[in-house]
């Protein structure tokens, strides 16, 4: 890429060099055409100095029509590149995100009673779920939803939209409350339980909310610590592997149907 906008720019600069020198030319010749009009022996001569200018002129717009094109499309190319970066970016700063996510719960939950199903080692059936990671255990099934807005936070649990400063820029964050509590009515439906599937909006370790954290809201180094608060049983370990079969086949299904 950046060498193909090179190129780019060695042709307008030849382009542009062209045209200076064309322009340079025409003067000169325009100066001739003076002189030789002082003699009226020399119309002929005129004449076809007159046709040289033309021609010269339409050489001259013509390249300026060249260098236009390769500037207009130069502006394109870069300004796409500059978006696609900042989609790569973007992208993979919201996989490292998701990835302190399942480190901090792999690291955190035991594993014999907690079964974490991540996008990293999931992704078409967590996909499927429209979910970043899911929780199986005794004491309860968690979705967790990864938020990525950083800076301080405004809550506003009754709004559809959460107003967030950040980098001295406000920005608005659809309620990610209602999106996650969507996706787990959706998930209890598929795993058949009435109850006992809650949800987790994950943020970065740099937010801050205002006034105080909803309760289904938390950071990425809290994540376990709002699993672990719940202690009573739900579900059998039976019960969890059931879960687990239900969570996996449901996103192959999908897979199938979308193939």
């Amino acid at each position: 890429m950046i060498r193909w906008i090179l190129v780019c720019l060695l042709i307008v600069g030849a382009s542009m060099a062209s045209a200076a020198a064309t322009t340079d030319n025409t003067a000169g010749k325009d100066a001739q055409r003076y002189l030789l009009s002082a003699a009226p022996e020399q119309q002929t001569s005129e004449l076809a100095e007159a046709e040289v200018t033309s021609l010269t002129g339409s050489e001259f717009s013509a390249l300026n029509l060249i260098a236009l094109c390769f500037v207009a499309y130069l502006v394109w190319t870069l300004g796409r590149y500059l978006l696609v970066r900042k989609r790569d970016v973007d992208k993979a700063e919201a996989d490292r995100l998701k990835w302190q996510v399942y480190q901090s719960l792999a690291t955190s939950l035991d594993a014999k009673n907690y079964t974490i199903i991540s996008r990293h080692l999931y992704p078409n059936q967590l996909d499927a779920l429209s979910v970043d990671c899911v929780v199986l255990s005794p004491f309860g099934v968690f979705v967790v939803v990864v938020a990525e807005q950083s800076g301080l936070i405004a809550i506003e649990t009754d709004s559809q939209v959460w107003p967030c400063r950040h980098k001295n820029k406000t920005h608005y964050l659809a309620n990610p409350l209602t999106a996650a509590a969507q996706r787990a009515a959706t998930l209890a439906g598929i795993l058949n339980t009435p109850f006992g599937v809650r949800w987790i909006v994950v943020f970065p370790d740099d937010a801050e909310f205002s006034p105080t954290r909803p309760p289904d809201c938390c950071k990425v180094s809290e994540v376990s610590l709002d699993i672990l608060r719940y202690t009573r049983c739900q579900f059998s370990h039976e019960q969890v592997r059931i879960f687990e079969q239900g969570v996996l086949s449901y996103g192959e299904h999908n897979k199938r149907l979308s193939a």
